[in-house]
């Protein structure tokens, strides 16, 4: 019984420090902002290992639920203007574009993920073009209190270079532990109010942060 008062107390004590600690901070950006105009794809949700830029799925054949892609595009956009980043060209622009190269190549055999978005960004007359796309999605099998499965997202943030054809990725990944399970997540536990959050959340989250990372 004094064992487990004790580990409870460590918790509190841990978390009371995290939240403490992060009263007052201020997130900045990894890197300098990549100057250039700016396309911002909406999310996309490849089920097949040739549709995604880098990398492999761990299980092809598995969308995620209708509607989370036109979803995280909101998150998306409420992100970037939180960052201060306005003058882009917008999802619903770059969308015409990728039309426009589906057509182009229609009758021809099937095109690399990499040649598709670089023709988009071509196409759109961008220095810059951000692809995000979800990899893995799985939702919590429970509620805030106590799940049978966690909530478990997978998310790819690939800013191509247009003009130089290049191209940077920076992935998010993540399965939500109890704070018991792995102390080193306290800090997230935390701002989550101690919560088993939604997909969705975890996935606010990871926006945030590559956005973050990328000098978005």
């Amino acid at each position: 019984m004094k064992r487990i008062f004790l580990t409870f107390g460590l918790i509190v004590l841990c978390l009371s420090l995290l939240m403490v600690a992060g009263c007052g901070t201020k997130r900045t950006a990894a890197v300098p902002r990549p100057e250039g105009k700016l396309a911002v794809a909406g999310f996309t949700n490849p089920t097949l290992n040739w549709e995604i830029l880098a990398g492999y799925l761990d299980e092809e054949g598995h969308p995620a639920p209708d509607g989370t892609t036109e979803a995280l595009d909101i998150v998306l956009l409420d992100a970037l203007e939180k960052h201060q980043v306005f003058d882009y060209i917008t999802p619903a622009a770059v969308e015409q574009c990728e039309e426009v190269v589906v057509f182009e190549e229609s009758g021809l055999p099937k095109v690399s993920a990499w040649k598709y978005w670089l023709g988009v960004g071509k196409c759109i007359q961008a220095d810059l073009l951000l692809v995000p796309q979800i990899t893995n999605w799985r939702e919590r099998v429970g509620s805030t209190a106590g799940v049978e499965s966690p909530a478990s997202v997978a998310l790819d943030f690939y800013l191509i270079d247009v003009k130089n054809e290049r191209m940077i990725r920076s992935r998010y990944e993540e399965t939500q532990e109890a704070l018991i399970d792995n102390l080193l997540t306290a800090k997230k536990f935390a701002d989550r109010g101690g919560k088993w959050v939604t997909a969705t959340r975890l996935a606010s989250d990871g926006i945030e942060e590559k956005l973050m990372e990328l000098g978005l």
